[in-house]
């Protein structure tokens, strides 16, 4: 279904079933409803260490990283819907909570028809985890759908005081894992599907951080409720990425891994990705969903991050900024260009110089 077809589905179903009356941000909802808002995280301001830059093109974090966090913490609200898979919450009076969602305050710059779907009925209190893009996408999985339960448990509620919890499926054994892990009860979840949820109760959460930012409470969670004391800490892994923003000329990377005594990570032939992990004291990767792992890594792990010119982002510095790693980076090029203002991810392979990667090895190898 193209995208033109979506719109027009969006604007018929939003004139039969309805849709919400206005936008509204955290601040305002607490201060019409202070009784519904529950603080887990205090404003802060983080200091970051710098990234080190490996070749000639710069990243430009210093534009895309924001090291203010707002005040984070759970919504209470009576008889509010949660919108389908994305788990956008809209209150009883059709106040659209923009801030729970992964755009937040640049919500408004993504215009929408937005519309009420089938709605789920529940008797009882839900906490919905769901967030946007985390269906398909192990690294939004992670973060920002189970980074919610760190806001949850921080706010000093526990899953004892809900019913139900609303998340998207699984996509995987590793995820289903960390699910187990992290104590969510089987039994209570509803999956996240194309329908609403209305609940008697429901308790939403802030975004767990900022668009493409994380700050360290959220690592320190992970690390702490997941992974166990690593047993070791020796393990120098390179994580190769397949399908979109692949190194398409990785194979010339290899000779300079294999000089520094790097193995090549398997997605399939790993039992614990969370321990692997935490036993790593270098790891270099392509920008990709793989790299998410690093929540698990031990303060003072060393990170090189492969990122292709048409898809600079800084998930993954601010994610081992706050775990406590050391980073650094090269920019490789991309095979194309997106138009400026393009949203959503580059579809370019891109390759990285094999001279810059190997001084960039030998100097975090050192």
């Amino acid at each position: 279904m193209n995208s033109k077809v979506r719109a027009v589905r969006q604007i018929l179903r939003g004139a039969l079933r309805g849709s919400p009356s206005r936008l509204c941000d955290h601040r305002a909802w607490r201060s019409e409803h202070p009784h519904t808002w529950l603080t887990a995280v205090e404003e802060e301001v983080l200091a970051r260490k710098a990234p080190v830059r490996f070749g000639s093109r710069d990243a430009g974090f210093g534009e895309s990283v924001d090291n203010r966090m707002p005040e984070l913490g759970i919504l209470r609200l009576d008889k509010a819907r949660i919108l389908g898979p994305d788990g956008w919450l809209v209150t009883e009076d059709g106040s659209l909570l923009y801030e729970s969602t992964w755009y937040g305050s640049s919500f408004s710059r993504h215009p929408r028809s937005i519309a009420y779907g089938t709605p789920l009925p529940l008797s009882g209190t839900c906490l919905s985890l769901a967030s946007d893009f985390a269906g398909g996408n192990y690294g939004h999985f992670l973060l920002d759908c189970l980074g919610r339960l760190a806001l949850f448990q921080k706010s000093g509620l526990s899953l004892d005081d809900v019913d139900y919890v609303y998340l998207p499926k699984p996509g995987s054994e590793t995820a289903a894992k960390l699910v187990r892990r992290l104590g969510i009860p089987m039994h209570k979840c509803v999956w996240a599907g194309q329908e609403d949820i209305q609940a008697d109760l429901v308790i939403g959460t802030s975004f767990p951080g900022l668009r493409r930012n994380y700050a360290p409470w959220l690592t320190e969670f992970f690390r702490l409720q997941v992974a166990k004391s690593p047993l070791r800490h020796d393990r120098r892994v390179y994580v190769p990425r397949k399908g979109q923003r692949k190194v398409a000329n990785e194979e010339e990377l290899m000779p300079a891994l294999k000089k520094f005594g790097f193995q090549i990570y398997d997605f399939d032939d790993v039992e614990d990705e969370a321990a692997f992990f935490s036993e790593c004291s270098i790891v270099v990767g392509a920008h990709g969903a793989g790299l998410t792992n690093l929540v698990f890594c031990s303060p003072g792990t060393k990170v090189l991050e492969l990122i292709p010119s048409d898809h600079v982002h800084p998930y993954y510095y601010t994610i081992a900024t706050s775990a406590g790693a050391d980073y650094s980076y090269i920019v490789g090029d991309s095979k194309g260009t997106r138009p400026p203002g393009a949203f959503g991810p580059s579809p370019f392979d891109f390759e990285v110089a094999p001279d810059i990667f190997e001084r960039a090895l030998e100097t975090i190898c050192q």
